[in-house]
């Protein structure tokens, strides 16, 4: 049997916790329709020093055991922390300390360790990322690079495997983490099985449109932000910046001096950017012609689209999808 530990604090996101122990609770279900007699993974819930844990949508959780008390992992899952913003989420991490020692120690001990979103930054505070790639949620990539310098952050990835373990920026990406524990340990027949049961699709590993969005938004124009928001909903759609400052109760000049101000470029650079990035997502994860493409992220051909990526990119959207098919 495996066991697989959850550490679990106060304000721990559930969601982290529960899809994740579902996966295995799957796991031994599929396998008792198919006459195993005994389980194959036992999950339990892990805390510092409580026995009761509040989580961060007001759930209470009965904890299993101690961190001086708990059985032999084969794995340990650390959820997300639940924060407001970049101080509160540090705020949460200082509290952590004894979390954070059990941890170290269990890297010296060759325990396997995976952490999902904001989770990753209690892995980075063990100094065991150091030296290593890592990612965590696309929104805290900035402050993961400044707390963490040694650590390599790959923001435009979802998924990275470490010395040891994983890191997720998203609940699929863990969800397909899970999944390749299971094939590991227990192996693909059931891993599959347990895929198509859950619908759940492992094969999203890019994050790249929504690292350009984060880099944007660190600022405090709402009237900018909202107009982003706008952009974003309508990628295929002209840019009417007339309309847009209309809307939003201020003048056309003064719209494009604040997103000038604000991004750093001009409604139409911002604009432009974002569709190249569709772009890169739908090459990445569809098999869409360029022409359906064309149509998706709003230019009016496939060969003004084509040279604008090249520009950009320095390769075709050919060329952009065969590198990665190369790569995988």
């Amino acid at each position: 049997m495996y066991h697989v530990l959850g550490l679990v604090f106060d304000n721990f996101q559930s969601s982290s916790i529960a899809t994740t122990f579902d996966v295995f609770g799957v796991v031994n279900s599929i396998w008792k329709q198919r006459g195993g007699e005994e389980p194959l993974y036992r999950c339990h819930l892990v805390a510092a020093d409580k026995q009761v844990v509040t989580a961060s949508n007001g759930t209470r959780v009965l904890v299993d055991c101690q961190l001086d008390e708990v059985p032999q992992p084969d794995l340990i899952f650390v959820p997300g922390i639940h924060h407001q913003d970049g101080a509160d989420l540090l705020n949460h991490l200082s509290g952590l300390k004894r979390e954070t020692e059990w941890l170290r120690q269990q890297y010296a001990n060759g325990e396997l360790i995976a952490a999902n979103c904001s989770g990753v930054f209690l892995l980075a505070e063990t100094g065991h990322l150091n030296g290593q790639a890592a990612t965590t949620a696309w929104w805290l990539g900035s402050l993961f690079q400044r707390r963490y310098p040694e650590v390599e952050l790959r923001k435009d990835t979802l998924q990275v495997e470490h010395k040891q373990g994983y890191c997720t920026g998203a609940m699929t990406a863990n969800l397909g983490v899970m999944l390749e524990i299971v094939e590991q340990q227990v192996g693909r027949q059931l891993a599959q099985t347990c895929a198509k049961t859950m619908l759940v699709d492992a094969s999203q590993s890019f994050a790249s449109p929504y690292v350009f969005l984060q880099e944007q938004t660190e600022h405090q124009d709402a009237v900018v932000l909202a107009v982003e928001s706008w952009m974003q909903r309508h990628i295929n759609q002209p840019l009417d910046l007339e309309s847009l400052a209309a809307l939003h109760h201020v003048s056309e000049r003064t719209l494009s001096r604040r997103f000038k101000k604000a991004l750093g470029m001009a409604p139409s650079e911002y604009q432009q950017r974002l569709r190249i990035e569709h772009t890169k997502l739908l090459l990445e994860t569809t098999n869409l012609g360029i022409e359906q493409i064309v149509e998706r992220v709003g230019y009016s051909n496939a060969s003004s689209l084509r040279r604008l990526f090249k520009r950009t990119l320095g390769v075709s959207p050919r060329e952009y999808r065969a590198n990665l098919l190369d790569r995988a």
